[in-house]
């Protein structure tokens, strides 16, 4: 097997592994914010496995399928970043850059055919918002004592992780500093495991602290 195949391999257990864990504690969830975070990862799942099988099975080079995941797997992080703040004018901020720089996007690049690159660069940077807004307002809480057995904590320590990343690559691919394959999937299953593993731990904090 090559590493590109290696690391797919690796990326696409940890989602499904991810998946199947928050569905194994459906209970746990179904009255939490963390739901959203399922349906964060059903949606980013079932696109992100059908673009492979069209990949694979069609010999598609349609980009739709990641241009899909950008936008709705991050409209729903969004919504639930406001389940924790409980803010809506950053809400509205938030979804609606996700809208326009898509909308913009969609002027320069194909959406079927082209990874909408910049778009997903000011997603990267309005999640990271979020997480400081997050990461703010439970420092002025309460929960801040106990911040370690916080769910919502070390899912947004998994999203921080994942998103900078995302920004360095972005800068990478911009400066035309050569980024082979690879290295490229090196870097984005490392950090997806880790954002994966981080919702995991999260979801069993759900489940263990209530």
């Amino acid at each position: 097997m090559t590493l590109v195949e290696v690391t797919s391999y690796i990326l696409y257990s940890s989602m499904i592994t991810a998946l199947l864990y928050a569905v194994i504690n459906w209970n746990h969830i179904k009255n939490k914010p963390e739901l959203w975070i399922l349906i964060f990862l059903l949606v980013t799942t079932v696109l992100d496995l059908s673009g492979v099988y069209f990949r694979l099975y069609h010999g598609s080079k349609l980009q739709v399928f990641s241009n899909l995941i950008i936008l709705i797997s991050n409209l729903i992080l969004s919504y639930w970043f406001y389940k924790h703040i409980k803010n809506k004018v950053l809400l509205f901020i938030s979804i609606s850059t996700i809208l326009l720089s898509f909308f913009m996007s969609a002027f320069q690049q194909n959406f079927l055919r082209e990874i909408f690159y910049y778009a997903n660069f000011i997603i990267s940077i309005i999640l990271l918002i979020n997480v400081f807004f997050y990461l703010y307002k439970l420092l002025l809480s309460d929960n801040v004592v106990r911040y370690n057995k916080t769910p919502a904590f070390w899912i947004s320590i998994g999203i921080v992780i994942y998103q900078i990343n995302l920004v360095i690559v972005f800068f990478l691919i911009q400066e035309k500093l050569k980024l082979t394959t690879n290295i490229y999937f090196t870097i984005i299953t490392t950090v997806s495991v880790l954002l994966y593993s981080s919702i995991i731990y999260g979801i069993k904090l759900s489940k263990d602290y209530g």
